[in-house]
């Protein structure tokens, strides 16, 4: 008698990867609040943590290119086309995208940090705008890369996606650890860098591999146009999505003492660990409906 193996569906998968990849990433972000407190004092411990909160402004960096090139690879994957020339445009644009940004952050980074900042002005004395440039770079590459987990997401190997971030983020903390136990003196830059870098750098070495694949594809203008088409509603709404979600950070950079940021920081850690229920969820789901929908099979 034969026996037949359950075929656990492929967005299940994806999704128990993600929830896994996520408290990978919850647990180090709640664990390394006691080594950089350890590291920096809770005074810049609290610079660090606003500084973060340009992590998600930053995810808008990519004018929602990603978004909507997974949605094409879905679609050309339903329809059994190739998709290739469509990565290829993606992956042009996405540098012409930081390029504008990095130039946008290098006029603005002053004027923006000294209000964003502006109750730590004696702490950082003349630092606060490099410190803000230094950072919007960091979550910048994090913004850019992200595109490489669209692809694979989309590619319906979402898991390897899943996997590269949560190693990236342990990469992260194993420099937080080697500087604390080493006692290797570092400021409130240097702890962004080590900490977050390689979540950026992981992704974009991966972007790099799937560009030098594509190198000999040809692309049209048309595949320009529709990427960029497809990718303004989605930047829109990440816009609008940013502005309610993350004005709290406006906020409290004004209002709150250093020991009230550090305690809204680990709040919002432990509410980020109950929400990513929810977003695995989502980021198996997407590409699947997408490419069901162009079949009408959904």
């Amino acid at each position: 008698m034969k026996v037949q193996l359950l075929k656990i569906p492929s967005h299940l998968i994806v999704a128990g990867s993600s929830w896994l990849s996520k408290i990978i990433i919850a647990g180090v972000q709640l664990a390394s609040i006691s080594y950089l407190i350890s590291i920096l004092g809770e005074e810049k411990y609290a610079i660090f943590s606003l500084l973060t909160g340009l992590l998600v402004w930053c995810s808008a960096v990519d004018f929602g290119i990603g978004t909507g090139l997974q949605n094409y690879i879905s679609e050309c994957r339903a329809k059994n086309k190739s998709y290739d020339a469509y990565i290829k445009s993606a992956l042009h644009l996405s540098f012409i995208a930081i390029i504008f940004f990095i130039a946008l952050f290098y006029i603005f980074s002053g004027v923006i940090s000294a209000k964003y900042l502006s109750s730590f002005h004696e702490v950082l004395q003349d630092k606060t705008r490099m410190l803000f440039f230094t950072s919007c770079l960091v979550f910048s590459s994090i913004g850019i890369g992200a595109i490489a987990y669209k692809i694979l997401f989309a590619e319906l190997v979402g898991w390897k996606a899943n996997l590269l971030n949560a190693l990236s983020y342990m990469i992260g903390m194993l420099g937080l650890l080697y500087i604390y136990y080493r006692g290797i003196s570092v400021d409130i830059k240097l702890s962004l860098i080590v900490l977050y870098l390689p979540v950026g750098m992981i992704s974009l070495c991966y972007i790099v591999y799937r560009y030098i694949k594509l190198y000999h594809v040809k692309t049209t203008k048309s595949h320009y146009i529709a990427i960029l088409r497809r990718s303004s509603g989605f930047f829109l709404f990440t816009l609008l999505s940013i502005v309610v979600l993350q004005t709290d950070y406006m906020v409290i950079s004004q209002r709150l003492t250093p020991a009230d940021i550090v305690q809204y920081t680990v709040t919002m850690k432990i509410f980020g660990l109950v929400f990513f229920i929810y977003t695995a969820i989502l980021q198996a789901l997407w590409p699947i409906c997408a490419e069901l929908r162009v079949k009408q099979q959904w």
